[in-house]
């Protein structure tokens, strides 16, 4: 062998030729003043038996000088850092390829776990172990699918945390892809906003609105619903990853409700909760509204309903129409009640008897066929009077004639002057008449019948 200490040094990686194989170690020639010996410790990563193994006489070999033996004229070897490098480069080549792979925790330190990928010693810090907080012991001896986040020299850091994130947004793009409008899903409130509730579906959450929650007005979430609560929902929205639910959508309106409990011709009882100059507004149940018409108030167009009650107060009415799906009902008082003009059947020009039921300055009323017909003070007698008490006296019966009626604005006027003043024209005319009788009858014709009994 030919001396020359110049070429030799530690860390110095040469070539040379086996010239001599052992179970325990490996004799090569690089053309130094000593020959290069590589113990089986240094010949492989991994334990081997025996160095014949793997090498022959005559093969040639690179190696890495790690101590220089002067006193033994021996220069030691190893193969282990040119191994672990090459390692490394097939490692960075495979992990350039694959988006993540699978190495085993060899190690656990303090600041994360040490792991193996053949061969190769990765790090996996334990702020990337999970999203949670985990204990760290649990994973020593596992093997867990990792993705490379920093690769320089010979470090190489490694994510499991990432590895989940990415399979936790394919699953969530799975589902999202899965679920569609119209779908109901039943999920668990995992967050309550001042907006409305997230719903857990699985891989994926959906809000539901706060106005989504119930057909009532919701002021305030929380008085509904409560996180750890199951609820089943409908799907109405879906666009751009994100889900709207709704669980109104799958309950019946108010309205819905009330017209399977309730029909036309009902009577129902509500609180009025606002007066117009038209009508008022009649809750019957929550958020169930129905108005009730100026004209729907009374038979009597005198009575005005508005002025009797207030805002807050009960009232039963009768239900004269519905329409759940436009949320209108009307409503009317009138209707539950008995209108005496409605079997009113005289008419103008007819003859009536009544009886007074009440004396007034202007005149007095009559009872006719159940209804109020009003006689006016020059109507009562063809003489003048102050007063109606001249003539009149309560619960006396008179007759009449009828001047006036108006079934609709419940009012009818009667006569006794003009019915009086026309039966003494009519005895006049009869008078007349028989008067004219007489002018025009001979002797013979008015003492016929005497004379045709004489005859006999």
């Amino acid at each position: 062998m030919e001396f020359n200490m110049k070429k030799v040094r530690v860390g110095m990686v040469v070539e040379g030729t086996v010239f001599m194989v052992t179970d325990d170690s490996v004799h090569l020639d690089f053309g130094a003043y000593a020959e290069g010996v590589i113990y089986k410790k240094g010949m492989a990563i991994e334990e081997i038996k025996s160095c014949k193994d793997l090498v022959k006489e005559g093969d040639t070999l690179a190696a890495k000088i790690t101590k220089i033996d002067d006193e033994n004229q021996q220069i030691l070897m190893s193969r282990r850092e040119i191994l672990f490098d090459e390692k490394r480069a097939s490692f960075a080549s495979e992990a350039m390829d694959a988006d993540t792979f699978k190495a085993k925790v060899k190690q656990v330190t303090r600041g994360g776990l040490v792991m193996d990928y053949n061969g190769v010693e990765c790090f996996l810090p334990a702020s990337h172990v999970d999203f949670k907080r985990v204990e760290l012991e649990d994973f020593k001896g596992q093997t867990l699918e990792v993705t490379v986040i920093e690769q320089k020299d010979r470090k190489i850091v490694v994510s499991r945390k990432k590895v989940l994130d990415i399979k936790r947004k394919q699953a969530r793009k799975t589902a999202f892809d899965a679920i569609s409008v119209g779908d109901k899903i039943e999920g668990k409130i995992v967050k309550i906003m001042d907006f409305g509730a997230f719903v857990d579906l699985g891989e994926v959450q959906g809000l539901v609105h706060k106005s989504q929650i119930s057909h009532h007005r919701t002021d305030k979430v929380t008085d509904v619903l409560e996180e750890g609560q199951t609820v089943t929902t409908e799907v109405i929205s879906k666009d751009k990853g994100k889900i709207g639910l709704s669980i109104k959508a799958l309950q019946e309106t108010p309205w819905t409700v009330f017209a399977k409990n309730n029909k036309v011709g009902d009577e129902v009882t509500g609180k009025i909760v606002r007066k117009m100059a038209n009508g008022m507004l009649v809750e019957l149940e929550r958020d169930v509204i129905g108005i009730i018409g100026k004209n729907d108030y009374s038979w009597d167009p005198k009575e005005n309903l508005a002025g009797e009650v207030e805002v807050g107060h009960e009232i039963t009415l009768k239900i004269l129409s519905m329409d759940p799906k436009n949320r209108k009902m009307s409503l009317s008082k009138k209707h539950l009640e008995y209108n005496p003009w409605k079997d009113v059947s005289v008419k103008v020009g007819e003859e009536v008897s009544g009886t007074v039921v009440e004396l007034q300055s202007r005149g007095a009323l009559v009872k006719v066929q159940g209804v109020n017909a009003f006689l006016p003070i020059g109507e009562i007698q063809s003489e003048h009077i102050q007063e109606v008490g001249q003539a009149l006296k309560l619960e006396q019966v008179v007759n009449g004639i009828v001047t006036a009626l108006d079934k609709q604005s419940w009012k009818m006027t009667i006569s006794v002057k003009q019915l009086v003043e026309g039966k003494e024209r009519a005895e006049f005319e009869k008078y007349l008449k028989t008067e004219e009788d007489v002018s025009n009858s001979t002797l013979g014709d008015l003492f016929k019948d005497k004379l045709e009994e004489f005859k006999k």
